[in-house]
């Protein structure tokens, strides 16, 4: 079979030897970053809109996409086919929600390390102490918005200023580490060079040499006596070997060159379990196992091996990047607001590590999706206490595990999400709406309207809810009216700074207080379901079946490292099984996904 190194090959050979919530705004133009509406969320060819601006996923105008029909409680989710090739249309009133399975995985047979990925390989290669900082001066990795990760292959290629990258890195490290015998001593104790070549080698390549590199790599080491300097003729040597085996493919990639519909060999399961689950590369304790024992070639020795892993610190660090991708935690600590009294900057960074504080205890206590929507504690910071207000004490510094109270049910109650998405003072329900059907329901939402009007000024007496579904009410109906303003007004309780509120105030006239209407009806894939207002909203996510299927479907796209298509449902299905369940733990999640064929076997793509 012959070896193509995606956006590499001779480069490196040689070297090595939205919905439609368009324009609507506040008036002042305030973006939704500042807690306002005002920057557009239209897209188009498709892509999904950058989480920053608010955006929803849109299916633009890239041809046929494969989506996945609501069906039944029986036959939730099964695949169906949206082939609107102009952009889609929207879907007609109270037809179930669809999952957002639109995509373009590559299958690629060889994948890169990620900077992370490859930042802890070398420091555990090269028995680094500190990690190495080398990564961060690296040229930026192409992104976009219209893949869930960062570490989605398609992203993951190499052009020549990352191969320079690579290159430069190579060489200072192999001089930093070959310097002395005794930092050598800390890679390979031994002073023979068919040793070190084939423990390094073996570490470097995550599989053992073949007998033509071993014999290309003694070459290249002899050679070494021919540097100048000071250094012993071994420390030469190994500093060349160094230098090629961190330029090599063969490391800067992940593969997989098992035959299309079998198993991955035992090495490259310990590659994809440990660059996954530990960040790193595989250690030797677990070259071991793939190297003769069979642990890692069946579903139950994986799983085993997984499991080892889930119970590392280094799992923990993991999936705190899974969960900040996945919610745009990172986000939180850049909200400004205008205009109001008891805003104070400096929260920003309590609303983020508050949030990963919140998904850390869901991973590292065995916890569960449903503990996502049901828990109703949370993390405060010492600037937070004070807008929780009533009930909630301030932690001298840090950050204190509190209960928030009846009226804050799952972590979508709490400042983090209702802060940043409410435009100043005034809740932001589309952009909401939006999060929610997008980020934790993977809902399929209708092309953006080709012009909406910025929101109004209020009337007297008029609430936001009114003002927002008389401005959205030509926009799509199913698009606004069925999914994103139902879901939205659901946490209409709660102000722009996330604070709780019993009444809206009439802030265009005089009159009392008004009415808060927090209800809905939503048409999630499992039928239709009404609710008044956020708790019950939160108790229908964490016992029906969508939030289940859309944190499979964004795991999976996370552990896989690529889109995840209607073809996927199977998979999807059985992990939506599993995290329903009473011990259905993210922890089991995981490794329910580590047993399955989508995961083990050399899955899709041409070859």
């Amino acid at each position: 079979m012959m070896v193509r190194f995606p956006k590499l090959g001779a480069l490196v050979l040689a070297g090595a030897t939205a919905a439609c919530t368009g324009n609507i705004a506040n008036p002042g133009g305030d973006d939704p970053g500042s807690g306002g509406s005002g920057q557009s969320t239209t897209g188009s060819g498709g892509s999904k809109t950058n989480p920053g601006t608010g955006g929803a996923k849109t299916p633009g105008s890239g041809g046929s996409s494969s989506t996945a029909t609501g069906g039944s409680s029986g036959n939730p989710g099964t695949g169906g086919s949206d082939t609107s090739g102009s952009g889609g249309s929207d879907m007609p009133v109270s037809t179930p929600a669809q999952l957002d399975l639109r995509g373009t995985p590559l299958y690629l047979r060889f994948v890169r390390l990620t900077n992370e990925q490859w930042s802890n390989s070398v420091r555990d290669l090269l028995a680094i102490a500190a990690p190495t900082d080398i990564a961060a001066n690296f040229h930026a990795t192409a992104s976009g918005d219209q893949h869930d990760f960062a570490n989605n292959e398609a992203f993951l290629d190499i052009d020549q200023p990352k191969w320079q990258d690579y290159q430069g890195a190579s060489e200072t490290l192999a001089a930093q580490v070959t310097a002395t015998d005794a930092l050598l001593a800390k890679i390979y104790s031994g002073t023979d060079a068919a040793g070190f070549i084939k423990a390094f080698g073996r570490r470097a390549y995550r599989r053992p040499l073949t007998t033509a590199e071993t014999t290309t790599y003694m070459t290249l080491f002899s050679s070494g006596s021919t540097l100048s300097g000071s250094r012993s003729a071994f420390a030469k040597g190994a500093s060349l070997v160094i230098r090629a085996m961190l330029q090599s493919p063969y490391f800067l990639y992940r593969s997989e060159l098992t035959p299309k519909g079998q198993p991955l060999n035992a090495y490259e399961m310990a590659a994809k379990l440990s660059l996954w689950l530990r960040g790193t590369t595989p250690n030797d304790a677990l070259l071991d196992q793939a190297g003769g024992t069979g642990k890692l070639d069946t579903a139950d020795g994986a799983v085993a091996v997984a499991k080892t892993m889930l119970d590392e610190a280094t799992a923990g660090t993991v999936m705190r990047r899974f969960h900040g991708e996945f919610m745009h935690l990172d986000l939180f600590s850049s909200i400004t607001k205008t205009g109001v009294s008891n805003f104070n900057a400096a929260i920003g960074s309590e609303l983020t590590e508050s949030s990963y504080l919140f998904f850390d205890k869901i991973f590292s206590k065995g916890l569960g999706v449903k503990d996502i929507f049901l828990s109703t504690t949370g993390f405060v910071g010492p600037k937070m206490a004070a807008v929780y207000g009533s009930g909630v004490t301030a932690p001298s510094s840090g950050y204190t595990e509190q209960s928030l109270g009846s009226n804050r049910v799952g972590y979508f109650t709490q400042l983090p999400f209702l802060m940043y998405w409410g435009k100043n003072g005034e809740p932001d329900s589309i952009h909401r709406g939006v999060r929610m059907n997008v980020d934790v329901m993977c809902a399929l939402l209708g092309p953006p309207a080709l012009a909406v009007p910025m929101l109004p000024a209020k009337q007297p007496g008029e609430t936001n809810r009114t003002l927002v579904d008389m401005t959205t009410a030509g926009c799509g109906q199913a698009c606004h009216n069925e999914m994103i303003n139902p879901i939205g007004f659901a946490f209409e309780h709660f102000d722009g700074m996330g604070q709780y509120r019993e009444t809206e105030k009439d802030t265009a006239g005089n009159g009392g207080p008004l009415t808060i209407d927090s209800s809905g009806t939503y048409a999630f894939i499992d039928g239709k379901k009404s609710y008044s207002g956020a708790p019950e909203l939160m108790q229908i996510l964490a016992n029906g079946q969508q939030s289940h299927m859309c944190y499979a479907k964004k795991l999976s796209a996370f552990a896989l490292q690529r889109d995840v298509i209607a073809s996927d449902m199977p998979l999807l299905t059985a992990l939506a099984t599993t995290s329903t369940s009473s011990s259905g733990s993210v922890k089991q999640l995981m490794l329910d996904l580590v047993k399955q064929d989508a995961f083990r076997t050399r899955f899709g793509g041409a070859q």
